[in-house]
């Protein structure tokens, strides 16, 4: 005979368990989404969550956010598109149809400050050009990119988008670049970006990846991934790694990768 009374604790106690599991910890998550060739950042702070790009795969984008956020909570306050390629806005649609979404920042502008409590995101370049001309290798679009940095205590992290050598060096001519905790590496790794003047302003101590599995780009270039190490940043590529997750407490920094 089935005793129900005990059937229905033990369901009780995993009831429980998974929503403590789901509980937001009070710490600081900025997790790059393995979502093969493009871009998608979600951060987690609390009851708050931003997401800087989508990535163009909608079921890998929607199921980076179904382990962040926890299923109670259906909205995303805010979500910053870098800039209008495929590969960076393309899940947007599915995402609306899953999340309420607070914010869509588009085209801000240079020198704009967004700000959700303790977290400020810092637009460094906005939609608008920098340079008078575009590289024969980049396009409009992405040096169109905008460059957001995300400060959260002694934690910073640069995002780049797709930007080329041309506007990296633009940025590294004005007074807007510091140095930064971690670096989002422009345009997948490209040999066209990642400049050395550029890097030597930021000096990242870790540098991210966004990057598809055999991609026909070749991205990340070789000669990026030097470039890289020559300024002691060390590399972790989503092809290789899964999603990259830093957990922070506005102090200490901690990395997790899902391979």
């Amino acid at each position: 005979m089935v005793n129900w009374k005990r059937w229905s604790g033990v369901v009780g106690i995993l009831l429980v368990l998974w929503v403590w599991q789901q509980w937001p910890d009070g710490k600081l998550h900025v997790v790059f989404c393995d979502v093969g060739q493009g871009d998608a950042s979600v951060i987690v702070l609390g009851s708050f969550q931003a997401l800087v790009d989508t990535g163009a795969n909608e079921s890998r984008v929607t199921e980076c956010l179904g382990r962040l956020i926890p299923f109670w909570d259906r909205q995303i306050e805010v979500v910053f598109l870098s800039h209008t390629d495929k590969d960076h806005v393309g899940a947007l649609p599915g995402i609306k149809s899953r999340y309420m979404i607070g914010r869509i920042i588009d085209k801000p502008s240079t020198g704009d400050i967004v700000r959700y409590g303790s977290l400020d995101f810092d637009i460094l370049k906005g939609s608008e050009l920098v340079v008078e001309k575009v590289m024969a290798s980049g396009s409009e679009s992405n040096e169109s990119s905008v460059v957001i940095r995300l400060v959260y205590g002694n934690l910073s992290v640069l995002y780049t988008g797709d930007i080329d050598t041309a506007t990296e060096l633009a940025l590294s001519e004005r007074s807007v670049l510091i140095k930064t905790d971690v670096l989002k590496v422009s345009h997948h790794g490209s040999k066209y970006g990642s400049a050395k003047e550029f890097l030597e302003k930021i000096m990242p101590k870790l540098a991210i990846l966004s990057v598809g599995a055999k991609n026909s780009y070749g991205h990340p270039a070789s000669d990026t991934l030097m470039r890289l190490e020559a300024v002691g940043a060390k590399t972790l590529r989503t092809d290789k790694s899964g999603t990259i997750t830093l957990v922070t407490d506005g102090k200490e920094r901690k990395v997790f990768t899902e391979k």
